[in-house]
């Protein structure tokens, strides 16, 4: 196969697939990306066998064909080059590669396209249409809370349900909880909850780029397919845990802050938290927050005040850092509401100023204050 093209247009296209090739592998053909030139159209894959990618490009062809390209040096070659017109040429009988520019050549070994894994054909029983931005907003609400162990595969995913006009979204890792209720146009044709991996997820996030995103989905697999842009990946064939049972319906405490102001005052109490817990104590009152944190091991302590709106009896309340943080960092409303039922239940955030179209909670249990 023999194509030219330029470095650039071709690093922007390797730059969405390249995030998902393994560095190291079992299957050493998974460290590779699939180059295939049909006419004038260069379409390329990548695969860890859970999740597929591919995408497109236009190019002068000149001889079509088929190629695994070793990942790493191709990218790393491709981000090298300055903005320059290169050829591409394989021998596909041995497999060489050569990469011609104005200035220099780089020979480099591929693998038989034969041996790169086929992307699965989705015969979908279930199709959904949605705005890029909608979806994008609804991953960078969600996606973060997910969990990371293996052993409850279920939270290692996002919960999307269709409910009365609405697309749901849900994610949770045991410490803390996302719902986000996004009210659609038009009701969804989605019969059955699904549960996508959160590394599908991102993946795709950072490849949108406005525009309209057509999901497709059956009992298996998920499709999501936009512009030149094709990601299928396997769905988490594992039931949600019922997320309803634990959101408390009584918390009737209400503070209100604002938002910058308290990420940046708890990011800089808990630098004197404990390294194990995280811990920052909430000491909240009718017109004052104040944040404190408390190091035993290594005898540091730090405390700041700022001003908030609340509708209780004082309460103190402790929790993870890092989860406050995070939460309140994938909000965007300039003040946030904490509902509060006692130290030892969980704590409730969310916007204070609502959205039309748009319900989300956060939930964070607390961490159990030192006496």
């Amino acid at each position: 196969m023999k194509f030219s093209v330029n470095s650039s247009e071709l690093q922007k296209t390797l730059n969405k697939i390249g995030g998902l090739v393994p560095t190291k592998s079992t299957m050493p053909i998974l460290e590779n990306i699939l180059f295939d030139l049909v006419n004038e159209v260069l379409t390329v894959t990548a695969t860890d066998l859970d999740i597929s990618i591919t995408d497109s490009i236009r190019v002068k062809g000149l001889e079509d064909g088929r190629i695994a390209v070793p990942a790493k040096r191709l990218l790393d070659t491709i981000r090298a080059l300055p903005d320059t017109s290169m050829i591409f040429d394989a021998d596909t009988t041995t497999n060489k590669i050569r990469i011609t520019t104005d200035n220099g050549e780089y020979a480099l070994t591929g693998e038989a396209a034969k041996e790169f894994p086929a992307v699965p054909q989705l015969k979908a029983t279930e199709e959904v249409s949605l705005e890029s931005n909608t979806l994008k907003k609804i991953i960078h609400r969600t996606a973060f809370a997910v969990s990371t162990d293996e052993l409850r595969p279920a939270m290692m995913g996002v919960l999307l349900q269709a409910k009365s006009g609405e697309l749901r979204a849900v994610s949770t890792d045991g410490h803390r909880l996302v719902r986000l209720s996004q009210r659609m146009p038009k009701p969804l044709a989605l019969k059955k909850d699904v549960v996508v991996p959160a590394k599908t997820l991102n993946l795709v996030s950072k490849s949108l780029d406005g525009g309209s995103i057509e999901l497709s989905m059956n009992d298996a697999h998920v499709r999501f397919a936009f512009g030149q842009t094709l990601v299928v990946s396997r769905l988490i064939d594992e039931t949600y845990p019922n997320y309803e049972s634990v959101i408390p319906g009584e918390n009737n405490k209400t503070m209100t802050v604002n938002r910058d102001q308290l990420v940046s005052s708890i990011r800089r109490v808990a630098l004197y938290s404990s390294a194990t817990t995280h811990q920052v104590r909430l000491g909240v009152s009718k017109s004052k927050l104040t944040i404190s944190a408390q190091d035993i091991d290594f005898g540091g302590e730090a405390k700041e005040s700022i001003p908030c709106e609340y509708n209780a009896e004082d309460l103190e309340i402790g929790f993870n850092s890092n989860y406050v943080v995070d939460i309140l960092s994938h909000l965007d409303s300039e003040q946030v509401s904490f509902k509060f039922s006692s130290p030892t239940k969980a704590g409730i955030i969310t916007p204070a100023e609502g959205k039309d179209n748009e319900d989300v909670i956060m939930l964070v249990m607390p961490v159990r204050l030192n006496v």
